[in-house]
């Protein structure tokens, strides 16, 4: 039978590339874990499942036939302003893909097999960008959010949640940059139908399988049609299982999943057949249901198309759960109406720059990214920049003082005027370090002005999980202590804290980090049995070090935790607040050379979420100093320092074991000298001196010691 199809060949050099890897669909994925964890929805699914076979099976002739089903479509692009913020043009190439292939007018039709071709079926649909969204305010179906949440995109990273539209009155479809379910090569996944909850109700596809065009160039656009098949009732054609059944007639049985299979394999059969395999025609491999390729897929049947019917319109005495997306009110609520007079959207304004973080100086280039409409016109403002004002699409801008910095943009279209303004958005350092590390530097978190002077925290999405200065916590140090409140934080989120920048040229021979912390996991274990086994799922704190003022940063492994490390309070039931200094742990390790004596250096403490299951964690103590050490210096010499905290005189006594030179000097936090007490020459032996403090501001300070060219400090607390 192969030769009836001979003009079948010319695919074959077209579908190879295709079948480099196995792109596959996530929806049984999530809806088997959907089902799993929630008996409601599991019970809903399958009374929607026991409604569809109890309808095809009395199903009435020519039911629903002339109705035309209008749906209201919104494009949720996710993006980190690279490729995957797609064109509004390859958005308009999918919905026409999306549209022929429904209604059957797809041009690879014409070689389907002739067998496959008698029991093709179309549905009179027709998916529309919405030009009124839920405020009934001017759209273009589009709309664009700034995230790393594109980032191995899943409903459990909160994807969905950074914006989606009334499931009832719009298809909802997020474009995302890479998508993780748990399981390598999903390119899309759709939530069924009473399924889920409305506000994660839709699909979603990865930017390089959308349309057919742009960074979809090598697809044909058919992973929305398998998706919305999903969406609309449809299920795999071998059932998810091995000699499933999809629960429609005019599917043949398959045995699995047809990677790679095309028209010119026709008739294909597996190696062992199903009961109930079409034994003459064999596997409908060119089904959208299918897994077979983009340039193999031809068809939906008629009873795969009366499923989608039904989906959408239910019977004579119930509506269908799609039912309210395409009634009339509907329609024009979302101005899809046949008869709505489109009119110029007001374009929504929105830009990014190639860099957040730089040196005093250094140039920053802004594209704006407006959407929703032409823009004809723009006007930049950038206080404390150099131009302060601009009119053209990308701008290039320095700063020449540190500083944190808005900036503001205001387009205008022939729909009208749109304004965004991003505060604290840029960061600018000197060239020259915040703190002259010539001392052992401490940070223990005790000054919340300090912090939010000289430490920048990053938290992309807005909530109170982030770092924050936390009190009434048992710590190493005594005082305050930084936390991430990780209990409740969604799966794949990043928390980050940047220092200030830090001169270490002046710092002797190796120079150290360390840290303390303490961190938990909860109770909700999901199908692990032990609170460690949750750590193979990704949580990770990680430490990076730059030296261009946060323009690029390099990761200093030994300072990695994760797995059990990164847990070593163990299980706790609530939100976690460290009780004891025996649930406290030390990290540390010598600098790589890119840090180690840097004249300007920044270090970036990064909590980044992997299984939800992680309870809050804790950062405290962190300690620059030289190799040698600050308690090995401080044990050597017998260092006393009393009373302390002081708001008086203050004595400070030691043992030098030689002859030597010794400087003793009282520093601020930022290794500003603000008393000398001692520079000179020592006899070995007992060493007392005195520090009147009463004319210092009350605040943290540190003793600088340096014998014998070794250095160390003690903290001073001053009331």
């Amino acid at each position: 039978m192969k030769n009836l199809f001979t003009t079948a060949l010319i695919l074959t050099a077209a579908v190879t590339a295709s079948f480099a890897q196995k792109d596959m669909c996530g929806a049984d994925i999530l809806l088997k874990r959907e089902m799993a964890k929630n008996p409601q929805v599991a019970a809903q699914y399958e009374e929607f499942q026991r409604s569809v076979g109890e309808w095809q099976a009395n199903k009435p002739a020519g039911f629903r036939q002339g109705e035309k089903y209008i749906i209201p479509v919104v494009v949720h692009v996710i993006h980190e302003g690279g490729s995957e913020n797609i064109s509004k043009a390859q958005i308009e190439d999918q919905i026409r893909i999306l549209n022929e292939r429904y209604r059957g007018e797809n041009a690879n039709r014409a070689i389907t097999p002739a067998p496959f071709l008698a029991v093709a079926g179309e549905l009179d649909i027709e998916f529309r960008l919405a030009k009124l969204d839920p405020l009934g305010n001017c759209t273009e179906g589009i709309t664009r959010t700034f995230s790393h949440k594109t980032n191995s995109a899943s409903d459990q990273n909160g994807v969905k949640d950074l914006i989606d539209w009334n499931c009832y009155q719009y298809f909802n479809v997020w474009v995302v940059k890479s998508i993780d379910v748990g399981q390598s090569g999903v390119i899309g996944y759709a939530q069924f139908p009473a399924s889920g909850l409305c506000g994660t109700d839709g699909v979603v596809v990865d930017y390089r399988f959308f349309g057919s065009i742009g960074t979809a160039s090598n697809a044909e656009g058919i992973t929305l049609v398998h998706e919305a098949g999903h969406w609309l009732g449809l299920r795999h054609i071998w059932g998810d299982e091995i000699c499933g059944t999809d629960g429609i007639d005019d599917t043949p049985n398959a045995r699995e999943a047809n990677y790679g299979v095309c028209i010119n394999d026709f008739p294909y059969f597996p190696d062992t057949l199903c009961a109930g395999t079409d034994t003459i025609n064999g596997e409908m491999m060119v089904n959208y249901m299918d897994y077979s390729g983009d340039q193999c897929e031809t068809m939906f049947t008629q009873d795969q198309c009366d499923v989608m019917t039904f989906t959408l319109s239910g019977t004579n005495d119930n509506n269908g759960i799609r039912s309210s997306l395409w009634s009339q009110e509907n329609q024009w609520a979302t101005g899809t109406h046949d008869d709505y007079v489109e009119t110029d959207c007001k374009p929504i304004a929105d830009f990014i720059a190639n860099k957040t973080f730089a040196c005093t100086g250094v140039t920053i280039n802004f594209d704006d990214n407006s959407y929703n409409g032409t823009v004809t016109s723009r006007s930049w403002s950038f206080p404390g920049g150099s131009p302060e004002t601009s009119t053209i699409a990308s701008p290039n801008v320095t700063y020449a003082a540190a500083g944190t910095y808005e900036v503001t943009l205001t387009v205008t279209g022939a729909g009208g005027e749109g304004t965004t303004t991003k505060t604290s958005y840029i960061h600018i350092a000197d060239d020259a370090a915040q703190i002259n590390a010539s001392y052992t530097y401490f940070e223990d978190f005790e000054s919340q002005s300090d912090f939010d002077n000289n430490w920048v925290v990053l938290n992309s999405d807005n909530t109170a999980n982030k770092w924050e200065i936390a009190g009434n916590v048992t710590t190493p140090s005594g005082g305050g202590v930084l936390r991430v409140r990780n209990l409740g934080n969604t799966v794949t989120e990043i928390e980050e804290v940047i220092s200030p920048s830090y001169n270490l040229s002046l710092l002797q021979s190796s120079v150290i980090l360390k840290y303390n912390y303490s961190g938990a996991t909860t109770t909700f274990l999901g199908d692990h049995t032990t609170p460690f086994e949750f750590t193979v799922d990704g949580d990770a704190f990680k430490v990076y070090y730059s030296t261009n003022c946060g323009q690029s940063w390099t990761q200093i492994p030994q300072l990695a935790l994760s797995g059990e490390n990164l847990i070593n309070a163990g299980l706790y039931s609530a939100s976690y607040v460290p009780n004891a200094q025996s649930i406290w742990s030390e990290k540390q390790t010598t600098l790589p050379a890119g840090a180690a004596n840097a004249e300007n250096v920044k270090f970036k403490f990064s909590y980044e979420v992997g299984s939800g299951y992680g309870n809050n964690f804790y950062l405290d103590a962190i300690r620059i100093e030289n190799i040698t050490g600050v308690e090995e210096l401080n044990t050597m010499l017998g260092v006393q320092v009393y009373p302390n905290p002081s708001n008086g005189l203050t004595r400070i006594s030691m043992n030098a074991p030689e002859n030597g030179k010794l400087s003793l000097n009282l520093v601020d936090i930022l290794g500003r000298t603000v008393a000398s007490v001692y520079n000179g020459s020592v006899n070995a032996g007992e060493q007392v001196y005195n520090v009147d403090v009463n004319s210092i501001d009350a605040g943290i300070y540190f003793l600088q010691i340096n014998y014998n060219d070794k250095t160390s400090a003690v903290k001073l607390i001053v009331q």
